[in-house]
């Protein structure tokens, strides 16, 4: 059965399940290790590919309610997490490892506080399209008020930022067709008041110290900080400039590199991402590509003229873009399924659904869909082999419960994943060390941690390789000096 756009069923069940098939993805509870990241993404594109298959488009109302929903809902659940109760809902919500803590089920403050603002946009949207004014009040007030809660110093730049959209549009816009600006600045004054009484009303309540956004905006982070952060990243760019380190190679290239300066110069923590969306393609695309990307995409703005948009589902595609946009200057929101789907559904509504606000979708693109949910399936069982290696022996599943780590090593998916358990599960000996030696030489590519680094110390010295070994044991302690402080390297 599919759902159709024009039918009076959208309004009954087919849109119920629309809907929660766009909020999963945000309020889902699933982040199991080896890679905390993937059942997430897996979760998120089998819920588009549902979406696409058993329906034949979507609708602007569908995902501004669905976004205001997620966000809602996560606003409730951050809310809980800020006062210690998470552990009350556990294990169907996140409980964070301390108090004043508000980041729901997307684990990340910052993720929370741009969902905020999505579901900030979508109520704005709403309201225009009839939603009864004291609905919208109450909604942007809790959603204000998480945002909060996070302390997310991203988070205020999105309520300044959704302020001054909503601002900009309603000069050029019919008033019975505009986002409400005075409620963008009610949600505005309930961010600020929240910003100091949650603070107070923890202390008050718990005896517990926590910061706000206000606050957080004048810290500087010492060697944890993007100013630190950003300055190593155009340091690995000047040395790589054309071609940059490869897909995927930042963390190997942040631990190899040598800065200049002392300790303080160096960002001390894994280098995953360079929180700077250009940044990061250009320390491992290339200046080159990353100009030709940027070019592409200023002169798509350029010719679809956002600042002139009149129609409110093309004013909302673009607010959920600009506060996307805004966390990527700052972070990584595109390397999560939730941020990839809804870029995907405003872009949909900017191009196909340009002047209707819905787009119908052609049975090729649910045969295709159909297709990505039968892969999907393959990359979740693949995962599922791969992990069993790092669950208690108890919790195994029966096929793989006698062999874990054979079961890990036929993994067509993720293979460092099993080869980090190998490393990290094998004493280093006489009769391995050069297995293991290559091996944690070829994981630096993947996780460059300390206990990597230790093994590679050891097997090294094990085979003779002091010069190696004694290059590595002065690295980690540049690279994690919090970490190796007081700590003895392998002999």
């Amino acid at each position: 059965m599919r759902l159709n756009l024009h039918s009076r069923d959208t309004s009954g069940l087919h849109s119920f399940w629309l809907c929660a098939l766009l909020v999963l993805p945000w309020v889902q509870p699933w982040a199991p290790a080896p890679q905390p990241n993937t059942v997430p993404l897996l979760i998120s594109w089998a819920c588009l590919c549902t979406l696409l298959v058993f329906s034949n488009g979507i609708r602007a109302q569908d995902l501004a309610r669905a976004w205001a929903w997620a966000a809602l809902l996560s606003s409730a659940m951050g809310l809980v997490q800020y006062f210690g109760a998470a552990s009350v809902f556990s294990p169907w919500l996140h409980v964070p490892a301390s108090w004043a803590e508000a980041n729901a089920n997307l684990r990340q403050r910052n993720q929370l506080a741009t969902l905020l603002a999505i579901g900030m946009v979508s109520v704005l949207w709403w309201q225009a399209q009839g939603l009864k004014p004291w609905h919208a009040l109450w909604m942007l007030a809790l959603l204000a008020t998480c945002n909060a809660a996070t302390a997310s110093r991203t988070g205020l730049l999105h309520m300044v930022l959704v302020l001054l959209l909503t601002l900009w549009w309603s000069r050029r816009a019919d008033h019975r067709q505009a986002m409400s600006w005075p409620l963008a600045l009610w949600a505005m004054v309930i961010f600020g008041l929240a910003s100091v009484l949650l603070p107070w009303a923890l202390q008050l309540s718990t005896g517990q110290l926590s910061e706000s956004a206000w606050s957080r905006m004048s810290n500087d982070e010492a060697c944890g900080s993007r100013r630190v952060l950003w300055g190593n990243v155009l340091h690995l760019i000047e040395q790589k400039p054309w071609t940059g380190w490869g897909w995927g190679e930042l963390k190997y290239a942040h631990y190899m590199a040598q800065y200049p300066g002392g300790p303080e110069s160096r960002f001390c923590d894994m280098l995953g991402h360079a929180h700077n969306l250009p940044l990061h393609l250009a320390v491992t695309l290339g200046i080159p590509i990353t100009a030709l990307i940027s070019l592409i995409l200023l002169v798509a703005v350029v010719l679809m003229r956002p600042w002139k948009s009149r129609q409110l589902h093309q004013q909302m595609a673009w607010g959920v873009l600009a506060v996307i946009g805004l966390h990527s200057l700052l972070e990584f929101p595109l390397w999560y399924g939730p941020f990839q789907i809804a870029t995907l559904m405003s872009l949909l509504m900017l191009t196909r659904g340009r002047t209707t606000g819905e787009w119908v979708w052609p049975s090729a693109v649910r045969a295709v869909a159909a297709v990505g949910l039968i892969v999907l399936s393959v990359i979740a069982f693949d995962y599922a082999r791969v992990r069993q290696i790092y669950m208690p022996a108890a919790q195994r599943w029966s096929w793989w419960r006698q062999d874990p780590l054979g079961a890990a090593h036929s993994s067509w998916f993720f293979a460092p994943s099993a080869q980090f358990a190998e490393l990290t599960l094998t004493p280093v000996t006489p009769q391995n060390a050069a297995h293991l030696l290559a091996l944690s030489q070829n994981l630096l590519h993947y996780s460059p941690e300390p206990k990597v680094i230790h093994t590679l110390i050891a097997s090294a010295r094990l085979t003779g390789q002091e010069d190696t070994a004694l290059w590595h044991e002065k690295q980690v302690r540049r690279a994690y000096p919090a970490q190796n402080r007081g700590s003895e390297l392998p002999k």
